[in-house]
């Protein structure tokens, strides 16, 4: 590589601080993780090069958002311009070079991602897309998609972290939010269509899980690319035996329900459901990013391990740390495993500097988890119990149950191998969590079933690699037969949300709602039927008074379902008038679902309501003398509150865990201070883990941040060095 191309690589960075609409949205798609991946690494494969560029650019974005909107809303492109800028003038100063890995084997890895992502991107084009008869999307797209679309959309209109919730005013989104943020900063900042916007990162981030899963599977087989190659087909592909079950629903002439079927849920037969990897590239959501992050967090804290490097702990962390805001219960076994690990690393290597080195990405994770841990509402504990789910069995047999057996031989066969150890322990974690635990409130207990499928795919994947290059014919048989019987439903999968057409919203709606878009104020709040399936956020980022309960009880514990369905009943308008004003609302839309409700009549008062649009069929009604509510952009935060949070972090995430090296007597003159504070941390952590997860019982008082602190205390007190020489004399050993 000549040295003049860094040079080329700083003028990006200079590029990617400016406004220039498409360009800006593919400079940052790649620039930002291109650097980092640059500094990481001198020689690696296109495969390599491509998955971690545009990963790191995906995941660490939108995290560049979060900390520099601490001071300043919209800066992330300037932050990361100067890094790039930085990058290209270092390497340059330092005449470095680039070898690119030719590796032949790998031309089929990127083949099907290419596949992937474009068979995801002709589905995504029929995704929210605006035509003649209307907004077309698939029904499932409709509830929950819509949804994290409208957050983002409201986003773009009126920027907030944590964002806002547009189907409850007045109230935020404090989990899983940073999607909305990628969404709607890419879209604030570029100028790129919000729907436009997901038809490119939804096909994309599908491709990379392939080759993220590609790359953590070639970690952990020792470069073994057929091996990887074969993990990661299994795992991208395969979607269990829903198939079998729809063909036999269809001989015993019952119309099965496609989507039910597809997830395992099966009434009279079991409930509990089961995502495959697919249906998170034809149905994106929160945990899309979530999988893309756990994957990739795995393979970088492998490699940090491996290459006892600083620099990929540093990176490894970050992943991690966006993996809290992304998705918090992908985070959750994630950590539990990593911590485990972290601690089977340190008794082996027995050396201070792989300790430090294998703490940074769980002390940045931790900081993350902590920061998250504040944002949750009091009740957030109560999404988690103790209980086994009776289906466990019968939905473990027909989603995986097929690759069980190679898995288990696979596993068995790279015991000894430390990066293997990593994913066993991962897979035997979540079904022990599995079995032990369930999220009732969010239906979620499937979720552990969706990460059990990675290490049990990959292992599978090992196995069957061999049989299918064995030069015997029942084992070669074998492997294609196990495979072609787990890829039938993904196929399915495919075309039912190629072939679906449900009309979210009239072309005349559509044209009232941009004109809601382009003549209302960004925080008016408008009314329109209560349901699970609004129309107005998404298109316009406008508020609404409220949609459908099951999100505003999810994610805020209110139900007003009742109250306000109730609004489309009144004729009086007087009593009509006061509702509006008590909900704040400023706008009434009358599009093809409100027309024929009773509640018409009383709009036609001009003494409480002024008809503002009124074309193709649908009305628009203004509430006289309601004022939208003031716009709340960002988070005020004060130099009181980061001393606070200075303080929570060294009380709850190494105090505790500084108190028992002392109880125990440590030589603390033989380490520094960085090692001091790190194995403090990595004891604070496992004491934060045990606290939360008991107050998390069904039968305890609730997690919040008094009750941490209630019992961290309680802990730090318990375990001083004082209490225990009482108890216990002889533990104290100086």
């Amino acid at each position: 590589m000549k040295r003049e191309y860094w040079l080329v690589l700083a003028f990006a960075g200079l590029l990617l601080m400016m406004p220039l609409g498409w360009l800006s949205f593919a400079l940052l798609l790649l620039l930002p993780g291109l650097s980092v991946f640059l500094l990481l690494k001198k020689k690696f494969s296109a495969v390599e090069l491509a998955a971690s560029s545009f990963t790191l650019s995906i995941l660490i974005f939108p995290l560049t958002v979060f900390i520099t909107s601490m001071f300043a809303m919209h800066t992330a492109p300037y932050l990361l311009g100067i890094f790039v800028i930085a990058t290209g003038l270092y390497k340059f100063n330092r005449n470095d070079g680039i070898e690119l890995d030719v590796n032949k084997n790998e031309y089929q890895v990127m083949a099907v991602a290419a596949f992937i992502f474009i068979v995801v991107l002709l589905i995504s084009l029929k995704m929210f897309a605006v035509t003649d008869n209307g907004l077309i999307c698939a029904t499932t797209h409709a509830s929950d998609l819509n949804f994290h679309l409208s957050i983002s959309q409201h986003y773009i209109t009126s920027p907030a972290i944590p964002p806002q919730d547009p189907y409850l005013p007045g109230t935020s989104i404090t989990y899983q939010w940073l999607m909305h943020v990628l969404f709607g900063e890419m879209g604030f900042l570029t100028g790129v269509d919000l729907f436009v916007l997901i038809k490119i990162l939804i096909p994309l981030v599908s491709a990379l899980i392939f080759l993220d899963t590609y790359l953590l599977a070639r970690a952990v087989f020792n470069s073994d690319v057929k091996a990887a190659f074969t993990g990661a087909i299994v795992y991208v592909f395969s979607s269990g035996l829903s198939w079998a079950y729809m063909a036999y629903q269809t001989i015993q002439g019952i119309q099965p329900d496609v989507f039910k079927v597809l997830v395992y849920d099966w009434p009279g037969i079991m409930n509990l459901k089961y995502d495959p990897a697919s249906l998170f590239f034809f149905l994106p959501q929160t945990q899309t990013f979530g999988i893309l992050a756990m994957i990739f967090g795995l393979y970088l804290y492998i490699l940090t391990i491996r290459e006892r490097s600083l620099k990929y702990a540093v990176v490894a962390g970050l992943v991690l740390a966006s993996l809290v805001f992304f998705h918090m219960i992908t985070a959750f076994p994630v950590f539990i495993t990593l911590g485990l690990y972290y601690l089977y690393i340190v008794a082996k290597e027995k050396k201070a500097d792989i300790a430090i080195i294998a703490a940074i990405p769980l002390l940045l994770g931790g900081i993350a988890g902590l920061y998250q841990v504040g944002m949750l509402t009091e009740s957030a504990g109560s999404q988690i119990i103790l209980s086994h789910h009776k289906d466990v069995a019968v939905t473990l047999l027909v989603t995986i149950g097929l690759l069980v057996p190679f898995a288990l031989y696979g596993m068995y066969r790279l015991k000894d191998v430390d990066s293997s150890r990593l994913l066993i322990l991962f897979a035997a974690l979540n079904f022990l969590l599995l079995n032990i635990v369930e999220l009732p409130m969010t239906v979620n207990t499937y979720r552990f079933l969706v990460f059990l499928a990675l290490p049990v795919a990959l292992f599978a994947g090992f196995m069957m690699s061999e049989w299918l290059s064995s030069p015997k014919f029942l084992k070669k048989s074998a492997a294609v037969l196990i495979i072609l019987l787990m890829v039938p439903s993904t196929a399915i999968l495919a075309l039912y949300y190629n072939e679906s057409s449900y009309t979210h919203a009239s072309p005349g709606d559509m044209k009232a709602m941009y004109w809601l878009k382009e003549n209302t104020p960004v925080n008016a709040i408008i009314y329109e039927e209560p349901s699970h399936f609004p129309r107005i956020p998404a298109v316009t980022g406008r508020q609404i008074a409220y949609s459908g309960q099951l999100y505003t009880i999810q994610y805020h514990n209110v139900d007003r379902q009742a109250e306000m369905e109730s609004l489309l009943k009144m004729t009086d308008p007087a009593m009509l008038y006061g509702k509006f004003l008590e909900y704040g609302v400023n706008y009434v839309f009358v599009g093809s679902k409100e027309s024929w409700q009773p509640f018409t009549s009383a709009l036609s008062d001009e003494s409480f309501f002024k008809a503002v649009y009124d074309r193709n069929g649908v009305k628009i009604y203004e509430v006289l003398g309601s004022k939208p509510i003031e716009e709340v952009n960002n988070m005020d935060i004060s130099s009181f509150d980061w001393l606070a949070f200075a303080a929570a972090f060294i009380y709850l995430l190494v105090l505790p865990g500084a108190n028992i090296m002392r109880t125990l007597g440590w030589n603390l003159k033989k380490y520094n201070v960085v090692e001091y504070i790190v194995i403090a941390f990595g004891l604070s952590i496992a004491v934060l883990t045990i606290v939360s997860l008991l107050l998390a019982l069904p039968f305890s008082i609730g997690i919040n941040f008094y009750s941490l602190i209630i019992f961290v205390t309680l802990i730090i007190v318990l375990t001083s060095k004082e209490v225990v020489s009482r108890v216990k004399p002889d533990i104290v050993t100086g």
